[in-house]
Order: C-alpha cells, then structure tokens, then sequence
C-alpha cells in the first residue's frame, strides 16, 4: 500500500501551523540563497564508477538480481543489509531524503536547521515507484558537505533529493530540478543552531520527531534510530 508523507503544516501542536507559515527564524538569518542545486542516489542496472565515485559520491545498482549500496569510502553492502539505506554523510551519518542540505561548513553549521519559504508544498519523492511522497513544510537540515570550490558563500546549498532511475549527468529528472532551481535566490532563515541549542529547542525537537517518522516509513530504521541533533 502506498503511503503519502505529510508535515506541511504542523511541528508542533496549535502553533505549529503559524510557524509553517512565518516560522520563528533567529534573529538576524532571514537572506536569500545563492545557487541551490541537488544531489541524489543514481539506481542503476549496474554498477558505473563515474556516475558512482565521481558525480554523486554513492549509487544503488543491481549485481546477480540484488540491489547493492555503494557509498565512496564504505565497503559496499547489499541494501537489505545497509545500515543507512540512503547512503552516508560527510560525517559517518546516514541521509534523510528530502531532509537533508550539504553546505560549507565554513559558512553553516552542522545542524543547523533552517526554513526555505518557496519549499513548502513542493513534493519530493517518487509514489509510485517507492510508496511515499513528501509534501514540504520547508524545514531542512545542514547534514552534508560539498567541495569548497563549489560551496563557497552562505546560503549555496545542495538539495539531497534521494534515491533517483531518471538521471544523467547529475540532474536528476524526477522533480529534483524544479525543486533545486526554485530555491535559488530564495528566502531562508535559520530556526534553530547547535551553537544556541535552547532556543526554538521544541522546534528543533519536532523536527527531529518527524524526520524519524519518515525514515521509519521508508523502512530506514537505521537512519531513524541514529537521528539526533
């Protein structure tokens, strides 16, 4: 049975849906992005290194009918034995699709959670290939990093759209692109950061909440038990 994944209006309670819509940004954060991009899990037939090692950084392909995981850096697993069925972060976390952000480093913080307005309502994920769907609330959180060369200012951002059959050459043609190119030059705030983790912490708590709900939903356990921020 296929399931539809809906956060677009509540995190918490009554007042949630007030914050969905004017969320409850730290002062000072509301900006644009800059050049917002995304990045995704290529499924292919078989194993390819350029797509899998040079583009994305991790794949799904199928070797003797079973589909193998392979994330650069990690021995490759069979996805019913991946630990993050989703591939790996910069920093030995799992991926959350549709959740997740890589930025610099030098100019966010790992963990930050922040809102991009033009985000919410878009859906991610493909329904009827993988049996859910995301319909945005516009929360995302920085779990991920990119090449210096590329992620060079606040706000360049790449979208982890997840996993992705329609692709070439890093574009993935499955709704990601419309998603990536909409929140160029758009506006975000941060709502909440590690380095004032008392503040908006019932947001911040919320979110994680949801994103383990989703990852259960997709059958990540893995990915929904290692959460935390």
């Amino acid at each position: 049975m296929t399931k539809v994944l809906i956060f677009a209006v509540a995190l918490i309670g009554a007042q949630a849906f007030a914050q969905a819509i004017n969320p409850n940004c730290l002062p000072g954060t509301t900006v644009k992005t800059k050049l917002v991009t995304h990045y995704m899990i290529p499924l292919l037939d078989s194993y390819d290194k350029k797509i899998c090692d040079e583009v994305e950084g991790t794949c799904i392909y199928n070797k003797d009918k079973t589909q193998y995981l392979h994330n650069v850096g990690y021995t490759d697993v069979t996805l019913a034995d991946a630990h993050c069925k989703n591939g790996w972060g910069n920093q030995h976390n799992c991926l959350h699709p549709c959740r997740v952000l890589a930025a610099s480093m030098k100019y966010h913080q790992y963990g930050q959670i922040v809102f991009l307005k033009e985000l919410v309502g878009q859906k991610c994920g493909n329904l009827q290939r993988d049996g859910f769907e995301l319909v945005h609330d516009g929360y995302m959180v920085v779990l991920d990093t990119g090449s210096p060369v590329d992620f060079n200012a606040t706000g360049r951002f790449d979208f982890f759209w997840g996993r992705c059959q329609n692709q070439k050459s890093g574009v993935c043609f499955e709704g990601a692109e419309p998603i990536s190119d909409s929140l160029t030059n758009s506006d975000y705030c941060t709502v909440w950061d590690p380095s004032h983790p008392t503040t908006n912490q019932d947001v911040k708590d919320a979110f994680v909440k949801q994103v383990q709900s989703e990852d259960r939903e997709r059958g990540d356990t893995g990915a929904a038990d290692d959460f935390s921020l």
